[in-house]
C-alpha cells in the first residue's frame, strides 16, 4: 500500500469520494483554501504510520431510522478511505463469499434482493422453509481482537499496523461521554462502546471490516453445512432449505458458532425459522410462496416510515422551508425505490398525505 501514498491518488479520493459527499460545507472550505498542503500533510502522515482518527463528531440520524454517526474531518475521511481502498478492499475481497451481499462495488441491497429472488423461484414449487439469524447491535460488538487475529496475516506489517489504530479509535473515553449526552439531550436509547468491541458507524473502513468479521462463516455455511440458498446482508442471514429439522440442527450449530467463536449476541425476536407461507421480511419487502407462486409486497414498517416521510416534505413545503423542486424529487424517490413489488400503496400514501387539497 505504501507505493500507493502519491499525492494523485489522495486527490482523486478526495475529489471522487469525499468533496461530494462532505455535508458540512465550512469543513469542505476551511479543507479547500490549503487543499495542496493539506494532502502533502496526509501524505507525511501516512508515510509516518499516522492516521489521525483522533476525534469523531458524533451526532443522531434519523433515516432510516434513530441511530449514531461517527464523523471525522476531511483529512481523516481521506485517509480512511485511502487506507480502504488500497488495503482493505485490495487485500480482504478474495476472501468474501458472493453471498455476503452487503456494500461492495456492484453488490449491495439491489443484488441481495434479486440472489433471493433467484433462490425463491428455484425453490417456490416445492414445500421448503427460511431460517432468519439475527444479530444484536453488530457493529457496537465486533471484537477488537478476534478481528485482529482476522487481519494479521492478510495484511503486510505496515498496513495491520494503520488498521488497528482505526479499530481502536473507539476505545477512547469522550466518545461515551458524548453518546451519554445526546442520549440525555435527546431523550433517545443508543448503544455505548464497550472497551474493545464496536466499529465506528460512519466510517467507510467499518463497512468491509464488518462484513470481512464473520468470512469463514460465511464459507462454513455454505460449503461445510451444505446450504447453497444462503443470503447475509450485514448482520441479517437468510437460509433457505426444503428440509425443515436440517435447518433446526444448523441453526443451532450457527448461533453456537457466533456465541462462542466471534461473541456476538443473537436477537431472539428476529431469529426464527418460517415456511414459505408464512413469509420472511429481508432489505425492506416480505417474500412469500403461496401455490407455487412467489409474492413480494413492500414491509409495512417501510410503508410507515414513507408515510411520515411524504407528511414531513408537504409540511416543509407549506411552511417554505423547501422549494418545490426539492419536494417534487423527494416525493418521486419514494414512488420509484420499491421495484420489486407493487407500488400502489406507495402512492396511495403520497396522493393522500402530498397532493391532498388544503
Amino acid at each position: 500500500m505504501k507505493d500507493n501514498i502519491t499525492f494523485v491518488n489522495l486527490l482523486n479520493i478526495y475529489e471522487s469520494e469525499i468533496s461530494k459527499n462532505v455535508k458540512n460545507k465550512k469543513k469542505l472550505i476551511k479543507f479547500e483554501i490549503n487543499k495542496v498542503q493539506n494532502i502533502t500533510n496526509i501524505i507525511d502522515m501516512l508515510n509516518s504510520g499516522n492516521v489521525g482518527h483522533e476525534h469523531y463528531n458524533i451526532f443522531l440520524i434519523y433515516e432510516p431510522k434513530c441511530r449514531l454517526v461517527m464523523s471525522l474531518s476531511v483529512r481523516d475521511k481521506i485517509i480512511n478511505h485511502f487506507v480502504t481502498r488500497y488495503a482493505l478492499e485490495a487485500k480482504l475481497t478474495k476472501y468474501l463469499d458472493s453471498r455476503n451481499v452487503a456494500t461492495r462495488k456492484g453488490m449491495g441491497t439491489d443484488y441481495g434482493i434479486k440472489l433471493v429472488i433467484k433462490y425463491l423461484k428455484q425453490l417456490k414449487n416445492k414445500n421448503f422453509y427460511i431460517l432468519k439469524i439475527d444479530i444484536s447491535k453488530y457493529f457496537y460488538s465486533i471484537n477488537h481482537e478476534i478481528l485482529k487475529n482476522l487481519l494479521i496475516d492478510k495484511l503486510d506489517g505496515y498496513e495491520y499496523d494503520l488498521i488497528c489504530k482505526i479499530i481502536d479509535s473507539t476505545n477512547k473515553e469522550y466518545i461515551n461521554s458524548t453518546i451519554n449526552k445526546i442520549k440525555k439531550d435527546n431523550k433517545v436509547e443508543v448503544p455505548l462502546y464497550y472497551h474493545e468491541l464496536g466499529l465506528p458507524i460512519g466510517n467507510v473502513s467499518s463497512q468491509i471490516l464488518s462484513i470481512f468479521y464473520l468470512y469463514k462463516l460465511d464459507h462454513y455455511i455454505v460449503h461445510d453445512l451444505k446450504l447453497k440458498y444462503y443470503v447475509r446482508y450485514m448482520n441479517d442471514f437468510v437460509i433457505m432449505d426444503n428440509d425443515l429439522e436440517k435447518l433446526r440442527k444448523v441453526r443451532d450449530i450457527i448461533i453456537d458458532k457466533l456465541e462462542k467463536e466471534y461473541k456476538l449476541k443473537i436477537n431472539t425476536k428476529k431469529t426464527k425459522i418460517v415456511s414459505c407461507r408464512e413469509g420472511f421480511s429481508f432489505l425492506g419487502y416480505v417474500f412469500k410462496a403461496i401455490n407455487k407462486k412467489l409474492v413480494i409486497k413492500i414491509k409495512r414498517s417501510n410503508l410507515e416510515k414513507i408515510k411520515g416521510r411524504v407528511k414531513e416534505v408537504r409540511y416543509l413545503l407549506d411552511k417554505d422551508k423547501i422549494s418545490h423542486y426539492r419536494a417534487f424529487c423527494s416525493i418521486m424517490t419514494y414512488s420509484n425505490c420499491y421495484k420489486y413489488a407493487s407500488n400502489i400503496k406507495v402512492l396511495n400514501l403520497i396522493d393522500k398525505y402530498f397532493y391532498y387539497e388544503k
